[in-house]
């Protein structure tokens, strides 16, 4: 493992912290302060810095092969499409 892998790692990783505090505008510090708008694009800005730093790296062929990688990002998509439908589903639910 390099510090570049480290840095791609943690970049992924912090986004998605960001990325839920954003959607249910929990304040959050964060790099545009504690607003919802702010989080959400400090986690794409780390996620396109780790994409970058990856692609850059090891090139686009290499995406695939690495099963880690590919799980962690798909799930970080996956949040950016449906997380904000998601927090409206099950926010409107009952306690009971």
């Amino acid at each position: 493992m390099s510090l570049i892998d480290f840095i791609i790692g943690a970049l992924c990783m912090n986004a998605m912290p960001h990325l839920v505090f954003g959607q249910t505008k929990t304040h959050f510090l964060g790099m545009f302060g504690y607003s919802a708008n702010g989080n959400i694009l400090y986690a794409v800005i780390q996620f396109v810095i780790a994409v970058f730093l990856y692609v850059y790296n090891y090139g686009y062929e290499h995406i695939v092969d690495n099963g880690f990688v590919v799980g962690s990002v798909t799930v970080l998509v996956l949040y950016f499409i449906l997380g904000k439908f998601m927090v409206q589903l099950y926010g409107k639910q009952k306690k009971g």
